[in-house]
């Protein structure tokens, strides 16, 4: 029968089997005291789980897998990381497993204490259309209140897992806010297609150097396109003119070796209007609206605020031209909405959370929460599985957290 992980994590988590006359595949009394908190991060599946083997207490981290094999197919016992594994999880045990230092792994194995309505509703739920939630047939089963609840607990955890990627950084840069900040709102600028390529950008270009010429929105897009690769050719005279500013500035900088090529950067698929050029000129545009975006981010500006400091239109040139002599029939928009929404989701609200968890300070997850319901819920594909489910979504909070429930849990 088909089981996966994610099923066993689920049934571990909220101790949906027997629990009565527990014992370890050695035949060790086990009572299990705390099943742990769910780790997002590289490591074990849970950590802080709290059991107790033959009366003996342990606090640590517990291993899910189908089979106990799996711990040497995915080379655990060459990770220090496992070493804190305390308990083994498994659906089946097939072989024992050990820590680095040789010591044996206590296994649960659930294979005979799973409800069998429980095995029969995880198939059925399993095998659904791809357009469907797979949980869809029983969803007017469930209370509202309980999917609230779901639904904001999901959200939480989106965030954490996003603000995860800015604790790194962090760590990196030494605890510089503004360095790290500015990395990730450049990388955000890159909307999903491009933002591997906008993140490396940023790597190259430090923030330190845009604020020298936040007033300058010639040279910062000198900067920009030509730390991106954009000015080796000279297609028209405001190509020449970056070309010429790039070079100095490079000079004066002593900004050596080149960073990135015109050929990294993605165009085919894309509307016009998200082309990277354009995108590159509302991100110069951006830094002369807003200098230090960490503060920014981190004072309380009201959503009408924000919309005004974010209703960014690119410089003269990239209002006309699509690319470096490819002019455009009509006057292009600048940031709209739709993409100020997307930074905002993607850009402040995880940032707000990051730092909230840095400062021990709740009241900035309370403020990034309160920023994503005031802004619109997204229309995509997952929003829209949901709402032909009957699911009420008011606003990106809802929004953020159906994503987080389908991605991470509809599998």
């Amino acid at each position: 029968m088909f089981i996966n992980e994610s099923f066993l994590s689920f049934v571990w988590q909220f101790s949906y089997f027997d629990l009565s006359g527990l014992s370890t595949a050695g035949g060790q009394k086990l009572e299990i005291l705390a099943p742990g908190h769910l780790n997002m991060h590289a490591g074990p599946d849970f950590n802080d789980a709290r059991i107790r083997i033959d009366g003996i207490l342990w606090t640590g981290a517990v291993e899910i897998h189908v089979r106990s094999s799996q711990w040497f197919i995915h080379r655990h016992q060459d990770d220090a990381n496992y070493n804190r594994v305390i308990l083994h999880v498994v659906w089946s045990h097939d072989r024992p497993a050990f820590r680095q230092d040789g010591s044996e792994i206590p296994v649960l194995e659930l294979c005979r204490r799973i409800p069998e309505s429980l095995l029969h509703r995880f198939r059925s739920l399993v095998y659904v259309p791809a357009d469907k939630i797979a949980c869809q047939p029983q969803l007017d089963r469930i209370k509202p209140i309980k999917i609230t609840g779901m639904i904001q607990k999901a959200l939480i955890q989106r965030l954490e897992r996003k603000s995860a990627a800015i604790d790194h950084l962090l760590l990196e840069y030494k605890n510089d806010w503004e360095e790290v900040s500015y990395q990730w709102v450049v990388r955000n600028f890159g909307f999903k297609v491009n933002q591997e390529n906008m993140f490396l950008l940023a790597k190259f270009l430090p923030h330190k150097l845009i604020l020298r010429h936040r007033n300058n929105i010639l040279r910062l897009e000198a900067l920009f396109f030509g730390m991106a690769g954009f000015l080796e050719e000279e297609k028209d005279d405001y190509q020449i003119r970056l070309k010429q500013e790039y070079i100095f500035l490079k000079h004066k900088y002593q900004l050596e070796g080149d960073f990135m090529k015109r050929y990294q950067w993605r165009f085919l698929r894309l509307h016009p209007q998200n082309f990277p050029t354009l995108r590159i000129s509302q991100l110069a545009m951006f830094f002369t609206r807003i200098n230090n975006f960490f503060s920014y981010v981190i004072q309380s500006h009201g959503i009408d605020r924000i919309y005004e400091d974010l209703n960014i239109c690119q410089s003269f040139y990239w209002q006309h031209n699509y690319d470096f002599g490819v002019p455009s029939k009509r006057k292009l928009a600048g940031l709209g909405k739709f993409s100020i929404d997307n930074l905002l989701i993607n850009s402040f609200a995880p940032l707000l959370v990051a730092y909230s968890r840095f400062t021990d300070q709740e009241i900035y997850q309370e403020k990034a929460i309160t920023l994503l319901e005031n802004i619109s819920f997204e229309n995509n594909r997952i929003i829209r599985y949901w709402k032909n489910a009957g699911i009420r979504i008011l606003n990106a909070a809802d929004s953020q957290g159906l994503i987080e429930l389908y991605n991470q849990f509809c599998y």
